[in-house]
């Protein structure tokens, strides 16, 4: 995991731009979901994080999620969200928006002049912005890091 700093507040993190990159093990071997195979033999190949999720390291940010409104795309509370600012957003991306001041995970729905931002919990009405509400898209979302209880 990259060195992070903690800026703006609880709940937003920006990787230091000197940090020390640290790879982890990566096993060329494939993990089966199904049945067991046959292992093979370890092979000692490194994984960088930060080379595997942050392609723009000045401008990428994580962020812890709170609530369940995005549940459907597997984005849950305690997760950690990996954001670019350099990507430009479009229709159908997730992303890191702010309305009237308020941070917000959803999707990005940008068609024939209407403004939403989608959750992914059937719980959750769509967020229509009106003409009278400032609407900073701030970043998309490219990835994320799950804790398991282990």
């Amino acid at each position: 995991m990259p060195e992070v700093a903690v800026i703006e507040g609880p709940g937003i993190f920006i990787p230091f731009p000197d940090a020390p990159k640290r790879p982890l093990p990566l096993d060329e071997v494939r993990i089966s979901a199904g049945f067991p195979s046959p292992a093979a033999d370890y092979e000692d190949n490194r994984l960088d994080i930060n080379d595997y999720l942050v392609r723009n390291p000045v401008s990428t940010f994580f962020f812890s999620v709170e609530g369940d409104s995005m549940q459907g795309a597997e984005i849950f509370a305690g997760d950690i969200l990996v954001v670019d600012k350099s990507i430009r957003p479009c229709h159908g991306q997730i992303v890191v928006a702010f309305v009237d001041g308020q941070r917000l995970v959803k999707r990005l729905y940008r068609r024939n002049g209407r403004v939403a931002l989608l959750a992914e919990n059937p719980l959750y009405l769509p967020l229509e912005i009106r003409e009278d509400q400032e609407l900073l898209v701030w970043g998309v979302v490219i990835g994320k890091f799950k804790r398991f209880g282990a």
